[in-house]
């Protein structure tokens, strides 16, 4: 096994998203490279040490809920009362709660793998953790922010083209639409700059039509990214 394909699987085993087989494989790896073994145990403490947060409190809202849906249940004459429908009310809501509970402690903890992995020095950290954004269920608004951040300002071009590609996942967000079209006027890359023309035409932002107009009009514009401009400029055009 290639540590870089090691590396794609730390990350599978932290979310138990592993077979038996995968999971030895990858313990194998472990057993005689040190590199990734180190990467495993330092970023496996980071994981318990989320697990260490503590869980949340229901709220006043569902507790409000909570009553309403007790006394619904309370027959007005006594002599008709049974306990039985309380008990099946309160083992459902208890379900319900344990599990959004749960549901939201996973996604919390996926949410500060990937914004504690985007923060790192190393670029191949940075990378995994664009490519860990991309894996979860849902990009949470910070997780967004922080691959719109990367876009804009990470020294690495790789990182850069990674984060627009992950950025496709919520090209429906009009916000983020805008924030990568603004991107556009600040980058110095040519494979940045036609990687988020790609990313507009594709989303068919035709509210970034100004931006490329000004992109057109710089007279040191890479030739290939100014003919892929106007072409974008066509197809947003014709797009109703």
């Amino acid at each position: 096994m290639m540590c870089g394909h090691a590396k794609e699987l730390i990350a599978a085993s932290w979310a138990d998203d592993l077979d038996a087989a995968a999971e030895m494989k990858l313990r194998r790896h472990l057993d005689i490279c040190p590199g990734c073994a180190s990467e495993m145990t330092e970023l496996s403490q980071m994981w318990e040490r989320l697990a260490d947060l503590p869980a949340p409190e229901p709220s006043q809202a569902l507790n409000v809920r909570w009553q309403s849906t007790l006394e619904s249940l309370v027959p007005q004459r006594r002599w008709k009362f049974s306990w039985w429908p309380v008990f099946a009310a309160a083992a459902c809501m208890a379900a319900v709660i344990a599990f959004s509970i749960q549901h939201r402690q996973i996604s919390d903890l996926r949410e500060e793998v990937a914004l504690g992995l985007l923060q790192q020095q190393s670029t191949s950290e940075r990378l995994r953790g664009v490519d860990y954004s991309v894996r979860m269920p849902a990009m949470e608004p910070e997780v967004v922010s922080a691959l719109i951040s990367a876009v804009n300002n990470d020294s690495n071009v790789n990182v850069r083209l990674a984060a627009i590609d992950a950025l496709a996942k919520v090209s429906g967000q009009a916000s983020v639409r805008k924030s990568l079209a603004q991107s556009l006027v600040r980058q110095d890359s040519p494979m940045v700059q036609a990687a988020l023309i790609g990313y507009v035409v594709d989303s068919r932002d035709r509210q970034a039509l100004g931006t490329l107009h000004e992109l057109e009009a710089r007279p040191n514009l890479n030739p290939a990214v100014r003919q892929k401009a106007s072409e974008a400029v066509r197809q947003l055009t014709e797009y109703r």
